[in-house]
């Protein structure tokens, strides 16, 4: 039940019913990817975090930024979306951020193409970011967060799905399991 987790259940639902409607906006053309980044959302959110140390509470507050584009978000352009809200929630709150370059290749973003997905983003918004009353947006993501946790549970069990920890491989248990053995026939 992370901020994480509940922002992408939203994100998702919402690229569920715009997937839908079948309408691709022109606002986020520079965004659009020619196919589907394989990364999941989750995971290119926490790489992102990870990469900058940063804590989990910059995913509440670029939220809002997301928000405001969740009529025109695709499977295509999603997460350059995301990745340019996080980057502007991150500079917003560092005094001393890293360079664009860098945050490029955390985003896998092409050279210069950062700056003008933010340039794109704050003309879209009106230059206005506001964190006044973010508070009611965190409980939103944490709450969206339990329900998605609650729905996955309810998913395992009705599939007998054990967390079974003694789960072996066809090359013996973890500790015992070699890399070039997984190359290499005995």
């Amino acid at each position: 039940m992370s901020l994480t987790a509940g922002f992408v259940s939203i994100v998702n639902t919402r690229l569920e019913i715009n997937a839908l409607d079948g309408h691709e906006s022109q606002a986020l053309a520079h965004f659009s990817l020619p196919r589907p980044l394989p990364m999941r959302l989750e995971s290119f959110i926490e790489h992102f975090l990870y990469q900058l140390s940063l804590p989990e509470e910059i995913v509440g507050y670029a939220f809002p930024i997301v928000e405001k584009f969740f009529y025109h978000i695709s499977q295509y352009n999603i997460h350059k979306v995301v990745f340019t809200a996080l980057a502007l929630t991150y500079k917003f709150f560092t005094d001393l951020s890293v360079t664009n370059s860098c945050l490029e290749k955390i985003g896998l973003l092409k050279a210069g193409e950062l700056r003008k997905l933010e340039l794109t983003i704050l003309e879209e918004i009106d230059w206005r970011i506001e964190y006044k009353n973010i508070e009611p947006v965190i409980e939103r993501l944490l709450e969206a967060g339990k329900i998605q946790d609650i729905q996955i549970d309810e998913i395992e069990d009705s599939e007998g799905f054990e967390d079974d920890e003694t789960d072996f491989t066809e090359y013996g248990s973890n500790s015992s399991f070699s890399e070039l053995g997984a190359f290499f026939m005995n």
